[in-house]
């Protein structure tokens, strides 16, 4: 009995490490395939951009009523897709006086590729190019460094008038005005399904109706919003709150 106790014993000893070397001679080594981030392609309302709000790569994002806006980011995900063993993304981000920041641990979702920094926490947020990495990990723990795209955040115009969801006529003289500093403004105007219907560049921080191309449909509600630039297809720029006008046909 003894001798077959001691049998056993040396069988689940040796089977331990066999079982160890086993791990260790099939543990995953290849890292995780490199991404290619998106940098900004154009914005809604440049001639011939076919790209909206939702694909156009690193942008702005409107952060409300806030004095400064969020920044999205996005990547190409296929390569990640056909690795088949990814298990989360880090984001990082850093601006030109080197400031390297982890941002947050995201799970891997396929056709999930798109994050919006919300900049918790972060003083001086305008005037500075930021810049995004991402870092990849696998089930086995390897990584893999994409590469970087960068978006400068300039002073958000601040809309006046009208008030948010107010009705008007088809008929009526409205004053559309915002603040802001010496920037170009494009002011804008969407379907309630956020599909681009009108847009017009101006110098000047008001407009009247009656002064552009914009001719509303009597019984539609549109949103509309202000984006400024420094430089018109540049890769910065900003975009206020957006709000809702609703129009009658009286």
């Amino acid at each position: 009995m003894k001798l077959l106790y001691t049998i056993l014993i040396i069988l689940i000893i040796v089977m331990s490490f066999a079982c160890s070397y086993d791990k260790a001679e099939h543990e995953d080594p290849i890292p995780p395939s490199k991404v290619t981030m998106t940098p900004h392609k154009c914005d809604p309302g440049d001639p011939g951009c076919a790209y909206t709000d939702l694909n156009n790569g690193i942008d702005a994002y409107s952060a409300g009523n806030l004095d400064y806006n969020w920044m999205k980011i996005q990547w190409n995900d296929t390569p990640l897709q056909k690795d088949g063993d990814i298990h989360h993304i880090d984001i990082w981000r850093f601006n030109e006086y080197g400031d390297t920041t982890y941002v947050e641990w995201i799970p891997f979702i396929p056709d999930s590729s798109t994050y919006y920094d919300k900049f918790i926490g972060v003083e001086d947020v305008i005037q500075r190019t930021w810049s995004y990495f991402i870092i990849p990990f696998d089930e086995a723990g390897n990584s893999t460094n994409s590469d970087t795209v960068s978006y400068q955040l300039i002073d958000v115009p601040g809309l006046q008038a009208p008030a948010n969801n107010i009705t008007f006529s088809v008929n009526d003289s409205i004053n559309f005005s915002w603040y802001g500093g010496s920037h170009t403004y494009r002011i804008l105007f969407f379907d309630t399904s956020q599909n681009l219907i009108y847009s017009e560049d101006t110098n000047e921080t008001s407009c009247n109706i009656s002064e552009i191309g914009f001719i509303p449909i009597p019984g539609f509600s549109y949103i509309w919003r202000i984006d400024a630039f420094v430089v018109v297809g540049e890769d910065e720029g900003s975009e206020s709150e957006e709000r809702v006008i609703n129009f009658t046909n009286k």
